[in-house]
């Protein structure tokens, strides 16, 4: 069952996803930001907006 992630965390993510300066930050900040889901992280990562349900 899909998880719905509210979109003040998925900006928040977006912000530190952005402001990861090396490899390191990046697993913090995935590690950080796994409740939103996997799939969120990644498509935040690409710059695609995150889907509505």
């Amino acid at each position: 069952m899909p998880a719905i992630a509210p979109m003040e965390d998925l900006r928040a993510a977006q912000e530190e996803l952005r402001a990861a300066k090396d490899l390191d930050e990046l697993k913090k900040v995935f590690k950080r930001w796994r409740r939103i889901g996997w799939k969120n992280i990644c498509k935040l990562c690409l710059r695609r907006a995150p889907r509505k349900n």
